[in-house]
C-alpha cells in the first residue's frame, strides 16, 4: 500500500508538472519556442509515466500516460496527438512487445473517441471540458476494471478506484490551470487592444474636427479650379486625383469621428434580413465593376437588436473588403440564418486570403492588408458588433479566400 500511494503521489506530481509548465512557457514575454519546448515535457512526461507505473499489491501495473496524450491532440493539435501515440506504441514495443497489439487497439479506440469530441471540447467552457475528461476517464476505467475481473484480479477495484480519481483530479487541474493560463492572455490581449483603441479615441476627438475645417475649404478651391474652360488635360487629371485624394482622406476623418464618439443611443429591433439585402443590393454596381459577383441566401424575418446605421455600416466594410480582395474578379457568397439563439452572417469571398499573422493582427489599428488601407473600417466594424453583445469570427487560407461570420444575439 505504501508503495502505491508513493507511486501515485509521483504520477500525480508529474502530470501536474504539464500545467505548470503551459502557465510558465505562454506568459513569457519573450520571443521563445514555447510549443516546441512544451512538446519535449510532453514527451518526457509520457516516458516518465511509463518508466514508472503505479503498482498494485497482486502486481497489475496501471501508468497516466493518457493525459500526455490528452493534452497534446487537444491543446497543441491532433497531428502531435497522433505522432504521441506512435512514439508510445514504439516505447511499448521496447518494453514489452506481447502487450503491443492491446495498446494499439486501445489507443486507436481513444484517439477516434478524441476526434469524434474534439469540435465540442474546444467550442465549450471550462466545467464542460471537464466533465468530457470525466467521461473519458470513466470509460477507460470501465475497460480496466473489466480487464482485472477477466485476469481473475476483481479483489483490486479499490486500488483501481482510488488510482481513477487520482487520475482524473490530476487531468482536471491541468485543464483548469491550461484553461486559465488561455483565458489570462486573451484577457490581456482584449485589455491592450482596449487601451489602444482608448489611444486612437481621444487622437480622433483631438485632431479630427481640426482637420476637417480646412480640408473642406481646399475642396471648395479645388472644385472651383477643375470648373476653369483655360485647363489642360494633365492639370483636369492632377485635379481630379486631388480630389479622389480629398475624399479618401474625408473618409478617414469620418472614421476618426465615429471612433471618437461611438454611437450610446438605446438599440431598436432591426429587420436584419431586409438591411442585409438592401446593402447587398447597394454595393452590387460596385462589385459588377471589380468583375465580381454576389450571391445571396438570406432567410427571411431575421431580427437583432442594434442601429441600423451602424450594422449597415460593419456590412459595407466586409462587403466592401470581400470585393477589393479579388483583383481577378470572383464570387462573393452572403449567407444569412438562425443558429440556436444567434442570427449567423457569412461573407465567404474567394479572394487572396490572409496568413495566421494577418489574421491575428486584423482588427488593430492602423493596420491593413491594402495598399492604401487604415485598418480603422475594420477595428469600427468589430466594436459595433462587441457593443452588440456579437462575435466576428474569420477562416481564411492564402490563395483559396476569406470567410466572415458575424454572430449576433436573436431579438
Amino acid at each position: 500500500m505504501i508503495e502505491f500511494t508513493k507511486d501515485l503521489i509521483l504520477h500525480f506530481s508529474i502530470i501536474l508538472s504539464l500545467g505548470f509548465m503551459y502557465n510558465f512557457l505562454w506568459m513569457q514575454k519573450r520571443s521563445i519556442y514555447k510549443k516546441q519546448v512544451f512538446k519535449a515535457a510532453i514527451l518526457a512526461t509520457l516516458l516518465l509515466t511509463m518508466a514508472l507505473p503505479v503498482r498494485f499489491d497482486g502486481g497489475i501495473q496501471f501508468d497516466l500516460k493518457l493525459i500526455p496524450v490528452f493534452i497534446a491532440f487537444f491543446y497543441l493539435s491532433r497531428t502531435d496527438g497522433f505522432l504521441l501515440v506512435a512514439v508510445l506504441l514504439l516505447l511499448q514495443s521496447l518494453v514489452g512487445i506481447e502487450r503491443l497489439p492491446v495498446t494499439a487497439v486501445n489507443y486507436t479506440v481513444i484517439l477516434i473517441l478524441f476526434i469524434s469530441i474534439e469540435r465540442i471540447y474546444k467550442d465549450t467552457t471550462i466545467n464542460k471540458k471537464i466533465a468530457l475528461g470525466l467521461f473519458v476517464y470513466a470509460l477507460i476505467t470501465s475497460t480496466r476494471l473489466a480487464a482485472m475481473i477477466n485476469s481473475g484480479n476483481g479483489q483490486d477495484y479499490l486500488y483501481l478506484l482510488v488510482f481513477s480519481v487520482v487520475s482524473f483530479v490530476a487531468l482536471s487541474v491541468s485543464i483548469y490551470i491550461i484553461e486559465m493560463t488561455n483565458l489570462q492572455l486573451k484577457m490581456m490581449h482584449e485589455l491592450h487592444k482596449a487601451e489602444k483603441f482608448s489611444a486612437i479615441s481621444q487622437l480622433a476627438a483631438s485632431v479630427a474636427h481640426e482637420i476637417r475645417n480646412p480640408m473642406t475649404t481646399i475642396r471648395g478651391f479645388m472644385q472651383v479650379l477643375q470648373g476653369e474652360r483655360n485647363l489642360n488635360d494633365n492639370q483636369n487629371m492632377f485635379i481630379s486625383i486631388s480630389l479622389q485624394e480629398l475624399d479618401r482622406t474625408q473618409t478617414i476623418i469620418d472614421n476618426f469621428l465615429s471612433l471618437a464618439k461611438p454611437n450610446t443611443g438605446s438599440m431598436a429591433k432591426v429587420n436584419l434580413s431586409g438591411l442585409l439585402k438592401e446593402t447587398v443590393d447597394f454595393m452590387r454596381s460596385y462589385s459588377h465593376l471589380a468583375n465580381t459577383e454576389l450571391v445571396e441566401g438570406i432567410d427571411k424575418n431575421l431580427c437583432v437588436k442594434g442601429d441600423a446605421h451602424e450594422i449597415r455600416q460593419v456590412f459595407i466594410n466586409i462587403l466592401k473588403n470581400g470585393i477589393e480582395s479579388m483583383p481577378g474578379g470572383g464570387s462573393m457568397y452572403i449567407i444569412a440564418k438562425l443558429d440556436r439563439d444567434y442570427v449567423k452572417v457569412q461573407f465567404r469571398d474567394e479572394g487572396v486570403g490572409m496568413n495566421q499573422e494577418q489574421l491575428d493582427r486584423l482588427g488593430h489599428p492602423y493596420y491593413s492588408t491594402k495598399e492604401k488601407g487604415t485598418g480603422l473600417g475594420m477595428m469600427i466594424s468589430y466594436d459595433i458588433i462587441q457593443r452588440m453583445r456579437g462575435r466576428i469570427l474569420v477562416d481564411s487560407e492564402e490563395g483559396k479566400g476569406t470567410t466572415f461570420t458575424i454572430l449576433l444575439p436573436f431579438g
